[in-house]
């Protein structure tokens, strides 16, 4: 009798393994829907386009991306988490909404690292600290210093709650010990027009979308939230050498699925991933977007994705930091 079940119990146990293979060779089955937790035009949004058409390529099936902006990241990133587990639905997002959400937000209905679990890292991306080339301010220490003569004044904007600008921003104002006020976005896009527009006074953002307008003439570049300067813009400073040592936010890009997405397809897709960032021409894009080609998955990224969300909790709490 033990024989038996124990017989029974290793042929179930043979079939499911069958099954989940059959299903992983079938798949993609239909396109495949990547839901971006930010606004069209950003770093996070260019990385998911710029994979997702090559691996549609080989993967035999297009993606298609939704756009979910809002709630610092965590609209689209929930949407993801209450979508099968198919490996049909992928969410494009990173540090704004596992590493700093959970701490910023209390209430969160869903828990990032749990339910949409990062599954392979793309690159990650120090912020500009930019003003308008209309304000009197043509340095940091320009800005720190009439920050303190305008204590609660002088606002800055940000792609949202949890996003690596927001932090940066935090950062220089518990490094700086100025008092100024954020103004969170839906987008990042959004929060670089509220800079032209002169509705604040100040951002920290990826290159992308502020190199341009940096050689164009409409924001001047104060610093750079990396240790060590861009060789994109080897002319701007690093915060860390312009009095502030130690000063580091950068942001990080993953594919997140939600929960449950058979291992067998996990590991198909991180593989195709990898192999798409080896590719010279995709690393080049990614280093003219001012971000860093890095692949990370499997229990690596985890791990990192882990310690980084300590990091942005200490972060959070000595700064008192809030979801606005």
């Amino acid at each position: 009798m033990l024989f038996r079940k124990i017989s029974g119990l290793l042929s179930a146990l043979a079939l499911a393994l069958v099954a989940g293979s059959a299903f992983a060779q079938a798949w993609p089955a239909r396109p495949i829907r990547v839901i971006v937790a930010s606004g069209a035009g950003g770093t996070n949004d260019i990385l998911a386009r710029l994979m997702g058409e090559r691996l549609g390529q080989v993967l035999g099936q297009p993606f298609i991306f939704d756009n979910r902006p809002g709630a610092g990241g965590h609209l689209g990133s929930e949407m993801a988490a209450r979508a099968p587990a198919d490996g049909h639905t992928l969410l494009m997002t990173g540090s704004p909404t596992h590493s700093a959400g959970p701490h910023l937000f209390k209430n969160l209905a869903y828990d990032p690292m749990r339910d949409v679990p990062p599954l392979a890292m793309l690159a990650t991306a120090p912020n500009l600290l930019v003003v308008n080339t209309a304000s009197a301010v043509k340095s940091l220490q320009d800005l720190v210093r009439l920050a303190r003569e305008k204590p609660g004044q002088l606002t800055y904007s940000s792609a949202g709650n949890g996003t690596s600008g927001h932090l940066a921003a935090e950062l220089l104002k518990s490094m700086a010990k100025i008092d100024v006020v954020h103004a969170p976005f839906r987008s990042g896009p959004e929060a670089v027009t509220g800079l032209l527009s002169g509705q604040v006074a100040f951002m920290f953002f990826t290159p992308p979308a502020t190199l341009p307008l940096v050689k164009a003439g409409k924001l001047r570049a104060l610093g750079i939230s990396s240790l060590s300067r861009s060789a994109l813009a080897p002319e701007v400073p690093t915060l860390a050498e312009s009095g502030y040592p130690g000063f580091e936010v950068v942001a990080w890009y993953a594919f997140c699925a939600p929960r449950g997405v058979p291992r067998e397809i996990a590991s198909r897709l991180a593989g195709e991933i990898e192999k798409v960032l080896r590719q010279p021409e995709v690393k080049e894009k990614i280093i003219q977007l001012g971000a860093e080609p890095r692949f990370l998955a499997g229990e690596a990224l985890l791990d990192f994705a882990n310690r980084d969300a300590a990091v942005a909790g200490k972060l959070i709490r000595e700064t008192g930091s809030k979801s606005d």
